[in-house]
């Protein structure tokens, strides 16, 4: 008879987030994304919650047009069946952007990623670009103009933390990327830097077009199909 200790570690699944997960996503953006600075650009309230409840509906729908990055929203459920309440809940989130080859830049910005909030006075566009617009730098002069695959965003609740539920989200990233035979990028927080060094995702020098970027600028280099 095995210990506790001694069983396996159930697989972790990743699922494409429907419509009705919403609500369990935006919770563990709020959870996830919790210093003052990004509750500046998320902000928790009921302005913010319609804000990111318009930006994942339009996720989870079809490309706005031709030449637009594909999105891919994922998640990793809690698998605890001991709380019924929370069962099957979202605990892990990821959303890539695949962005084909010489993509227009205006397609690809943090402009047309997110939805307008002319009618919600809590999200402020100059935090918004204070916060997207070093970023959109970084990854136009690390990636010019070539395809790649670009994790936006990472979160994992802090009560679900070390299960290895970051990792089956960043492997499946890394896993299209092979497929595509193109790049990943990303931005890293200090904290998230290893995960995504165990990855395969190196920091890179940006000192040229930002002086004070506010992540980590990280690529993993497209795997050799020869």
């Amino acid at each position: 008879m095995e210990s506790p200790a001694d069983t396996p570690a159930a697989p972790v699944i990743v699922e494409r987030a429907t419509a009705s997960d919403i609500p369990g996503i935006i919770a563990v953006w709020w959870d996830s994304f919790s210093s003052d600075f990004i509750r500046r650009v998320y902000p928790q309230t009921p302005d913010g919650r319609r804000w990111l409840e318009r930006a994942f509906a339009r996720n989870l729908g079809p490309a706005p047009g031709p030449g637009y990055p594909k999105v891919e929203c994922l998640l990793v459920r809690n698998p605890d069946t001991a709380f019924a309440a929370s069962s099957g809940l979202p605990v892990a989130v990821a959303v890539y952007h695949i962005v084909p080859a010489g993509c227009d830049p205006k397609l690809r910005s943090w402009r047309a990623r997110w939805p307008a909030f002319d009618d919600l006075p809590d999200i402020r566009e100059d935090v918004l670009a204070e916060f997207f617009e070093p970023m959109e730098k970084t990854q136009s002069y690390l990636l010019k103009d070539r395809g790649h695959v670009y994790l936006e965003a990472l979160g994992t609740m802090g009560a679900h933390r070390k299960r290895g539920y970051a990792t089956a989200l960043v492997k499946w990233g890394n896993d299209l990327a092979d497929e595509l035979g193109v790049d990943c990028y990303l931005d890293a927080s200090p904290e998230g830097k290893p995960l995504y060094e165990r990855n395969g995702y190196i920091g890179q020098d940006v000192s040229a077009v930002v002086e004070r970027p506010p992540g980590v600028s990280m690529v993993r280099p497209r795997k050799s199909h020869n």
